[in-house]
């Protein structure tokens, strides 16, 4: 047995994040946009979150991701 687990790199496969101006970071996996405590990335008003925002790619970590990320964008939008 030469492997049991893989981990093979990522890129983005939209540009939009960059396109709009995003920080990434470098992940041990590949780039991952740069996000705050809120999912907010370095654009005001541009939130992120699943395998796009975090390295640790999990199916349960992307659902919570995006909908603290959609919380997150509620509230800016009723209380800023």
């Amino acid at each position: 047995v030469k492997a049991l687990f893989t981990a093979p790199p990522n890129t983005m496969a939209c540009p939009l994040a960059e396109q709009l101006g995003c920080t990434f970071t470098e992940g041990f996996l590949g780039p991952v946009i740069t996000v705050d405590d809120r999912q907010q990335t370095s654009v005001q008003g541009v939130y992120a979150a699943g395998d796009a925002a975090r390295s640790m790619h999990n199916i349960a970590f992307a659902v919570s991701g995006g909908a603290f990320a959609g919380i997150c964008a509620h509230q800016s939008l009723v209380f800023d």
